[in-house]
C-alpha cells in the first residue's frame, strides 16, 4: 500500500533539507566561515547576538582562536560579522533539519500512520542527523586547537555522512512507493555497485582536497607543474599520511580518481544501457551524462583557482551523481539469474 501524500512529502522535505545543508555547508567551507563561532551551544546558540555587547563578546571569543591569531588578526567587528553569519545560518538550518525529521516522526507515530519498518528507518535516520551535527562540531573543534584548519579526514567523514543520509532517504522513498527492482541482472548489479564504491571514494578524496585547500595549488590541467606526476608526493612518514594530509598527493589522487571515475562511468553507463530497459536505461544514460559534466566542472573549478560558484556547483553535482548511482544499485537486485 502506498503511503499517504503527507508521508511522501515529509520524506521529500527531509531530502531537500539535507541537500540544502550540503549546499550551505559547502559555501561555509569555501568562504572560510566555519571557524567563526568557537563554541557549540545547541540551545542558547539558536539566537545570534542581539546587541552590540553581544557581538563584542562573540568577537572576543573568536580573537582567542588560531584562525584569528594566525590568519585574520587584522579583522575588525564588521569583518567578523561577515564570516559569522554564514556559519550561524549553517548551524541554524542544521537545527531546522533536525526538527523536520523529528516533529513529523512524532506526529505520524502518535497517529499510527507509519508502518513499523518505515518508523524504524526514519527513527534511525533522525539519529543519524543528530550524529551528523555532533561530527560537525568535532570537525570544527579540530580547527580551534593548534591550526586554523579543520582536520581533512573529519571533513570527509562529515560530508560522507550527509551524502549517505541523502541516499538513504532516496532509497526509503523508492521503497515506500514500491519502485520496481529488476532481478536476473547479476553482472549489471555488480557493475552498479562497483561504481558506487568509486563514487564514495571520489567524494571522500574531494573532501580531503577541500579540507587542505589543495585546489588553490597546481591550477593547470592536465599537468601539475608541467608533469603528470609531480615530484615530492611522498615526503611524510608514515607513508599513509601523504594520502590524507600532503597537498600535492591529495590533489593528484583526486585528479587521477576523477579521470578513472569518468572513464568508468562512461563504460558502466554504456554497458547498462545495453542490458537494462525502461526507466533504468534512462538512469544509465543520466549516469554517463552527469559524470562527464561533473568531470568538466571539476576541471573548471581547478582552473578558476576554486571559484566559489563553480566549486559549490561541483559539490552539489556530486550529490546528484550519487543519487543516480544509488538508483541504479537499488533498481538492479544483486541476485543470480532466475533467483
Amino acid at each position: 500500500m502506498l503511503p499517504s501524500p503527507a508521508i511522501s512529502r515529509w520524506i521529500l522535505a527531509c531530502m531537500a533539507c539535507v541537500a540544502l545543508m550540503v549546499l550551505i555547508g559547502g559555501l561555509t567551507r569555501l568562504t572560510e566561515s566555519g571557524l567563526s563561532i568557537v563554541e557549540w551551544k545547541p540551545i542558547t546558540g539558536i539566537l545570534p547576538p542581539m546587541s552590540e555587547a553581544g557581538w563584542q563578546r562573540e568577537f572576543a571569543e573568536y580573537q582567542t582562536s588560531p584562525e584569528f591569531i594566525e590568519k585574520n588578526h587584522t579583522f575588525g567587528i564588521e569583518e567578523f560579522r561577515g564570516i559569522y553569519w554564514l556559519e550561524y545560518l549553517h548551524r541554524l538550518f542544521g537545527r531546522i533539519t533536525g526538527l523536520v525529521f523529528l516533529l513529523p516522526l512524532i506526529y505520524f507515530t502518535v497517529r499510527r500512520a507509519l508502518p513499523a519498518p518505515l518508523f524504524r528507518r526514519m527513527f534511525a535516520l533522525s539519529l543519524l542527523v543528530a550524529a551528523q551535527g555532533t561530527v560537525g562540531w568535532v570537525m570544527v573543534a579540530s580547527g580551534l586547537v593548534d591550526q586554523p584548519r579543520v582536520a581533512p579526514v573529519k571533513l570527509g567523514i562529515h560530508l560522507l555522512l550527509a551524502f549517505s543520509l541523502f541516499a538513504l532517504l532516496a532509497v526509503t522513498y523508492w521503497q515506500v512507493h514500491a519502485v520496481p527492482r529488476l532481478a536476473g541482472r547479476f553482472t549489471a548489479a555488480v557493475v552498479a555497485r562497483g561504481l558506487l564504491i568509486l563514487t564514495v571514494l571520489q567524494i571522500f578524496l574531494g573532501a580531503l582536497v577541500a579540507g587542505l585547500d589543495a585546489g588553490l595549488t597546481y591550477n593547470t590541467y592536465p599537468l601539475m607543474d608541467g608533469a603528470w606526476i609531480p615530484p615530492g608526493l611522498t615526503p611524510l612518514s608514515p607513508w599513509w599520511l601523504n594520502h590524507l594530509e600532503h597537498i600535492p598527493m591529495v590533489q593528484w589522487q583526486h585528479r587521477m580518481g576523477g579521470l578513472i571515475y569518468v572513464i568508468s562511468s562512461l563504460a558502466a553507463g554504456l554497458y547498462l544501457m545495453r542490458h537494462v530497459s525502461g526507466s533504468e536505461r534512462r538512469w544509465a544514460a543520466a549516469l554517463a551524462a552527469v559524470a562527464v559534466l561533473q568531470f568538466l566542472l571539476g576541471i573548471a573549478t581547478l582552473l578558476s583557482v576554486v571559484d566559489i560558484s563553480l566549486a559549490s556547483a561541483h559539490q552539489m553535482l556530486a550529490l546528484v551523481l550519487l543519487l543516480v548511482v544509488v538508483r541504479l544499485c537499488y533498481a538492479l537486485k544483486l541476485t543470480a539469474t532466475g533467483k
